[in-house]
């Protein structure tokens, strides 16, 4: 992937410069192995009777009594804010021990509640202990930064809460290009090396860390179970690897998956088609699964010993073996057709005070991963400074609340995407809504003022501070 490439234009308005946020709906969450709030969000029954009785798993209804089903509804969004995010210890102190599952969210506790009951995924890592792992990008983030740990063998999740002490680092990845899957879904994809030979219950705890403003983390708990099997003692033949006439060019993509009896995907891979590798793709890929996915797939031609290899020269020979004649399996080439637009979320209309300064970031991202250019119009006589997705905005003095029109034009360089926001500028003189009091109860619609800035209460609320939870969203 290209970097990110930031810059803004002045346009027609003049320019000289403070957080407001895109109103981001998403996010994302850990699909495999499948993080704790999204294995309950699946399995439902959370929205009848109060009493949690209709949800299946035991540990989702223990935590659904614990904290309700905003936690289960919620499932791309366990996140936390922390400005210093490059340090761990200021992380550790926002997410304190037995929350880690929650993300230090009160109204997601049911998240780290201690139980036997947590449904486990079983993974297996490859013969080089690497673990093929999955995140579901809801919204993509780019650019940020990754780190997994795994809990410790002599934690025990049945009994325990999950404590940073109980975690050990096992692998950092920097900016990571997210895909597009056959279906449309966005994923991050990463191979985490698993200490040899381990093996048993374990949790696996994700960190997907964004570089903005706020310091905007999201945490996810997936509890797992360790195997090694290794080689199966028969290979069962799934069919044909390639269909006759299947063939790929440069700029698309290839997708390989296999699936158990109940439909739940087991390999999921993609391999990108260049001018380098397009008339050697289908050797590359089957290669790469026979190699890294041994233990679950053997593509090739069987061979009168039982073994099985790879025939570059007969392409159409080559079968899949799986270890289990219910499972499936499917390769399918995703064609690299036009450029789209760029994705940009909608950028709340705004109130800030007169004379003072705001911070407005935007997000966006392109599913092609190019480079993108943000361009900025905002009217006089307010001003601003910065670039790329987050710049700041100075406000005038006004004899009376006043609106302006200003609109965001993200481009690709082929293909662009605008936004259009309201900006009030307040008269401070005429303020309509109360401060914000860490002591005083709100309800869903309630407006106060803080830092400046007019807040909206989405539910129930006391002592979470505007603009650092939430709880709280942006007018």
């Amino acid at each position: 992937m290209n970097s990110l490439h930031r810059k803004y234009a002045l346009g027609l308005f003049g320019a000289t410069s403070a957080l407001i946020s895109s109103a981001v709906s998403a996010h994302g969450f850990m699909d495999f192995p499948k993080a704790r709030q999204a294995i309950c969000q699946a399995q439902g029954g959370y929205w009848w009777p109060d009493d949690g009785s209709n949800i299946p798993n035991l540990a989702c209804r223990a935590a659904f009594l614990d904290s309700g089903h905003f936690q289960f509804v919620q499932e791309h969004e366990f996140s936390t804010n922390t400005a210093d995010y490059n340090n761990l210890e200021a992380v550790k102190a926002n997410i304190p021990n037995g929350t880690l599952c929650s993300a230090g969210d009160p109204n997601k506790s049911g998240m780290s509640v201690v139980s036997p009951h947590w449904q486990r995924t079983v993974v297996e890592p490859n013969a080089q202990n690497k673990l093929a792992i999955s995140f579901r990008a809801t919204t993509p983030h780019n650019p940020s930064f990754w780190q997994f740990f795994l809990s410790k063998p002599n934690y025990d999740g049945d009994t325990s809460p999950l404590t940073w002490n109980d975690l050990e680092l096992i692998n950092e990845f920097g900016n990571i290009d997210f895909v597009v899957d056959p279906e449309g879904k966005r994923f991050y994809k990463m191979e985490i090396d698993i200490p040899q030979g381990r093996e048993g219950n374990a949790v696996l705890y994700t960190r997907w860390q964004r570089f903005d403003v706020a310091g905007e983390g999201f945490y996810n708990c997936s509890d797992i179970t360790i195997t090694s099997t290794g080689t199966p003692p028969e290979w069962v033949s799934s069919g044909y690897f390639l269909k006759q006439g299947q063939d790929a060019k440069a700029g698309d993509s290839v997708w390989f998956r296999t699936f158990d009896q109940s439909g739940n995907e087991l390999i999921s891979h993609n391999l990108n088609v260049t001018s380098t590798n397009a008339s050697t793709w289908q050797a590359e890929l089957a290669l790469y699964l026979n190699s890294n996915y041994g233990n679950k797939v053997n593509i090739g031609v069987k061979q009168p010993d039982g073994s099985i290899a790879f025939d570059a020269n007969a392409l159409l020979a080559n079968e899949v073996f799986l270890p289990h004649a219910a499972y499936t399996s499917n390769l399918s080439v995703v064609k690299g057709g036009d450029n789209t637009a760029p994705t940009v979320n909608p950028i709340s209309n705004q109130s800030i005070a007169e004379n003072s300064q705001a911070t407005v970031h935007a997000h966006a991202f392109d599913d092609q991963n190019d480079p993108l250019t943000f361009i900025w119009s905002i009217p006089a006589p307010l001003s601003f400074s910065g670039e790329g997705d987050t710049i700041s905005i100075s406000t005038p003095e006004v004899t009376a609340d006043q609106t302006f029109q200003a609109e965001l034009n993200v481009t690709d360089g082929k293909a662009s995407t605008a936004v259009s926001f309201s900006i009030t500028v307040q008269d401070s003189t005429n303020n309509q809504y109360p401060a914000w009091n860490s002591t005083t109860t709100y309800v869903a619609g309630d407006r106060v003022t803080h830092q400046q800035k007019v807040y909206e209460a989405k539910w129930w609320t006391q002592g979470e501070e505007p603009g650092a939870s939430d709880v709280w969203k942006a007018i």
